[in-house]
């Protein structure tokens, strides 16, 4: 029989934490799906061109960053594992801010990797000095994506419907994880229902919801863009 043992990765996130190659298999598994959403958006890359292509592969790189940096916090808990984490994801939140306000404030190009390339970086190092701050980091990046979600509507309209599916999921996710987080209410440690794996499931599907909900609004500020900028 597996025993149980001691573990700070994951303690928090319901699912009983075993003696074996993966510490929490459910939460492991299902953190895969944000890898599949990064690489769904890869693969489906003939509907972007021009900038918008590359943001597109980037985002989605960084989205499957995600699942791999998750499913090591839950799976084999190698050592990196909770940087990995915690900065991958934060990184896809900065840059979905940062190319909102690059279109919506009309700035060049260099100002978008500028913003986001700056907050991995102080992310990262606040990481690395408070491990324990990544839930203000994400608070954050959340505050920030809402007031860039707000501004990018200004250049051009979101996929409403698409919007709408995105919030909604998001929702979902955040009703997911805060009831079945440790001692929560439908909390069930040796389920192989994990109510955080479907934070990642629903969580995932939301950002590559989100990230083509607002393709509309960076295709006309690049359409018309002056090529000289």
């Amino acid at each position: 029989m597996i025993e149980p043992i001691l573990a700070s990765l994951g303690a928090g996130d319901c699912e009983r934490i075993l003696d074996g190659p993966l510490v929490q298999p459910v939460n492991a598994w299902t953190s895969l799906a944000y890898t599949l959403v990064g690489l769904a958006l890869i693969v489906t890359l003939r509907a972007s061109r021009g900038r918008e292509r590359t943001y597109r592969v980037v985002f989605g790189v960084l989205l499957a960053l995600t699942g791999i940096g998750s499913f090591l916090y839950h799976g084999p808990q190698s050592a990196g594992a909770g940087f990995a984490h915690d900065i991958t994801f934060l990184a896809a939140l900065w840059f979905l801010v940062a190319i909102d306000l690059g279109a919506a404030l009309d700035r060049s190009v260099r100002f978008t990797w500028a913003l986001f390339a700056a907050a991995i970086v102080v992310d990262g190092a606040l990481l690395l000095a408070f491990p324990t701050v990544t839930n203000y980091l994400t608070g954050v990046a959340v505050v920030v994506l809402i007031v860039s979600d707000v501004l990018v509507r200004r250049p051009g309209g979101t996929d409403g419907r698409i919007l709408g599916i995105a919030l909604g999921l998001f929702a979902a996710s955040l009703v997911a994880n805060v009831l079945g987080k440790t001692g929560g209410p439908v909390c069930s440690p040796g389920s192989l229902i994990q109510y955080h794996a479907l934070w990642h499931t629903l969580s995932a599907m939301a950002l590559g919801a989100y990230y083509l909900s607002t393709v509309g609004p960076r295709r006309l500020e690049e359409a018309t863009r002056d090529p000289a900028r």
